[in-house]
């Protein structure tokens, strides 16, 4: 039976379902006190729900009611990601291009526009706060500094790219590929230093976690694999997962990775052996995963057969 850092068994924790979405909720990201949790799908609407100041870090600490609804935004969100030191800072992706939201508010503060002939897929801020790095379908990667409202630079590729994660120093970027290798280039100039021939299939998700110390990455080979930082060598695969994964991500702590993908179920697994520390059954394909940033709170999403959607928070 495995125990979480709070001593509380993974076996006991509960399971609560959240309202508000009625089609696929395709990202999801917790603020950076880890007390609101952003969710986006094809509507035109962002949806937040807060913790409640007595309940942190527990699954009673939440509504099933949504406690914002952030309207007004294009006809599909693609993906959101909140500043990594503001809690009421937000950006999200839709058909449009950029948007920076002041969620104490609800209303966009600045609307940039990304020209590219397909969607734009992920988005991650650098560390200083005041960038942002978005990957589009049509592989390019654009920096956008958002205190200019300006694109930086673009940088088109000619391999697939997808999530792309900057170091928390913000000196390097690591972004997984379609040929199944991770590419780590120098950051902001993007200077290769080097390709790491990761996977068998393509590398859909790439994150460091909390400390810096370690990176992930996930591929429709199924597998995980934790890097250490520093010697860019494989510290151990996550082999349990039956299908291809679309998204992992570390517990706040760093000693959790959980999985998801094209199997109904997230797998939990202790971050340095691999071993499995629990299993969430899921009604549906799970599509998006996120560890809560101080808490052991894992929010996850999904879609029912036809077009109702879930998202649900796995918790103390």
């Amino acid at each position: 039976m495995v125990a979480a850092s709070s001593g509380t068994k993974l076996a006991d924790f509960q399971d609560i379902e959240l309202g508000g979405h009625d089609l696929k909720v395709n990202t999801l990201d917790w603020n950076c006190t880890g007390d609101c949790l952003a969710s986006g799908t094809p509507n035109p609407a962002l949806l937040l729900h807060r913790l409640q100041p007595s309940g942190l870090g527990r699954a009673d600490g939440l509504s099933a009611a949504p406690s914002q609804k952030l309207s007004g935004v294009a006809t599909n969100n693609f993906f959101v990601v909140w500043h990594p030191t503001d809690p009421d800072r937000l950006a999200s992706l839709d058909d449009q291009g950029v948007r920076i939201w002041d969620a104490r508010h609800a209303k966009v503060t600045m609307t940039l526009p990304l020209h590219n002939p397909k969607k734009l897929l992920y988005a991650v801020w650098v560390p200083n706060g005041h960038d942002i790095l978005v990957t589009s379908a049509s592989n390019i990667n654009t920096l956008v500094d958002v205190r200019k409202e300006a694109v930086i630079k673009a940088l088109p590729n000619d391999i697939e790219t997808n999530q792309a994660a900057i170091s928390p120093d913000g000196q390097t970027v690591m972004q997984g590929l379609g040929n199944g290798h991770v590419s780590v280039c120098d950051f902001p100039s993007f200077r290769p230093r080097t390709s790491l021939p990761a996977h068998m299939e393509r590398v859909v998700s790439c994150k460091f976690d909390p400390s810096g110390s370690y990176f992930l990455s996930g591929s429709h080979d199924s597998t995980v694999t934790v890097w250490d930082v520093d010697t860019l060598m494989p510290v151990t695969t996550h082999h349990n997962y039956d299908a291809a994964i679309n998204d992992a991500s570390f517990s706040h702590d760093s000693q959790l990775v959980a999985l998801g993908g094209e199997e109904q179920v997230i797998k939990i697994n202790e971050t340095m052996t691999g071993e499995l520390a629990h299993e969430i059954p899921c009604r549906s394909l799970p599509l998006a995963l996120c560890w809560n940033p101080q808490h052991m709170m894992l929010a996850y999403s999904g879609r029912d057969h036809g077009t109702s959607a879930y998202v649900n928070v796995f918790a103390p």
